[in-house]
């Protein structure tokens, strides 16, 4: 009974043995094709050197156009009411493949400055991860934006004071594209904003959700996106006049053409673009100030890129801005309406 015993033992070691080889020799395979894969990538990115020209640089009302031609001490800070701002960003990517599957994390860094107003300046960071399969990809990234300077504002402390009204903003997104049908594309984004004001304007931090669905169609001759996004924000240190929590409705649509020779004998391209977007904004907080307020920001885009080749192209485009304000505090609707225009124009090179 023994050696009986001891043969069954030992035959029924060895399917053991012979799974752990078979499993040793999967992986092994799977991390070489991994690594292959990481050899093969090659770093991707691209460098835009930009300029914009805002001829309201600080979102002045025709209130405060007057004020500032007047000399007003309140406008003190605007050094021009128009300004152009100069910048960079670069995009650093690294593509990985693994069967059908393609990620692509990059880094994003971004500076810019105004000529004139030189407090309004930026240097924004992304990280980023994007996931590519045959009919559908997915965005997801990290942005910190240090220091985002708006105007100056009197300081709600007694003191009657002139301060800087500036904030840091930590946003996470995450865009999701998929594609049903060969011209469809439906579209689906998610972000979360933390803004954390600078000493003097605290009572003024939130936070910032926003959802949206949108579908892009390809018609022969042009392609529309349309979309809807719905924006809370929630103050967090609200208190009875200064609560500017609010809920947001964003309708976007946008037409572009498709590429079009230039020549008939070159190789370079262009395509024109317009725009429109329409934002109310309902105030949910009491107050003189923000009670009973609504925001009604209407912004039109046109837009013209130029493909030299398949890395270089240079983009013009112009937008104007209006806001229209309810309120039954006349000086809300006196001070915060505005409009503006902005021309811009950007030079692209991918490597």
């Amino acid at each position: 009974m023994a050696l009986i015993s001891s043969k069954h033992n030992s035959s029924s070691q060895t399917p053991r043995r012979t799974d752990n080889r078979n499993l040793f020799v999967f992986g092994l395979i799977a991390a070489l094709s991994f690594i292959s894969s990481i050899l093969a990538a090659q770093i991707t990115g691209s460098v835009s050197i930009y300029a914009n020209y805002s001829d309201n640089a600080f979102q002045l009302s025709d209130y405060d156009f007057d004020r500032y031609n007047n000399d007003h001490r309140l406008l003190d800070f605007v050094e021009t009411t128009d300004d152009v701002n100069l910048g960079t960003q670069i995009e650093i990517g690294y593509p990985l493949h693994y069967r059908w599957w393609k990620f692509t994390p990059s880094v994003v860094a971004n500076i810019n400055q105004n000529l004139s107003n030189t407090e309004k300046y930026r240097r924004d960071s992304t990280v980023k991860l994007r996931i590519d399969r045959y009919y559908w990809y997915l965005i997801a990234r990290y942005q910190y934006q240090p220091h985002i300077y708006f105007r100056d504002f009197n300081d709600g402390d007694g003191t009657d004071n002139l301060e800087n009204y500036s904030y840091s903003r930590n946003t996470t997104r995450a865009d999701l594209a998929i594609r049903p049908l060969r011209n469809t594309t439906v579209k689906a984004n998610f972000r979360v904003e933390d803004y954390r004001y600078n000493e003097f304007f605290t009572e003024a931090d939130g936070q910032a959700l926003t959802g949206g669905l949108g579908i892009s169609y390809r018609f022969p001759t042009f392609t529309v996106d349309a979309g809807v996004d719905y924006r809370t924000y929630d103050n967090d240190n609200r208190t009875t006049e200064a609560d500017a929590s609010y809920d947001a409705n964003i309708y976007k649509a946008k037409l572009t053409m498709p590429r079009m020779p230039v020549s008939d004998t070159g190789h370079m391209t262009w395509q024109p673009s317009l725009g429109i977007n329409y934002q109310e904004k309902f105030y949910q907080g009491g107050g003189s100030w923000y009670g009973g307020r609504a925001d009604y920001t209407y912004s039109m885009t046109a837009g013209f890129e130029w493909f030299f080749n398949p890395r270089i192209n240079l983009s013009l485009d112009y937008s104007h801005v209006f806001r229209s304000v309810e309120s039954n505090n006349s000086s809300v609707v006196q001070l915060k309406e505005y409009s503006e225009n902005k021309f811009g124009a950007s030079v692209n090179y991918k490597f």
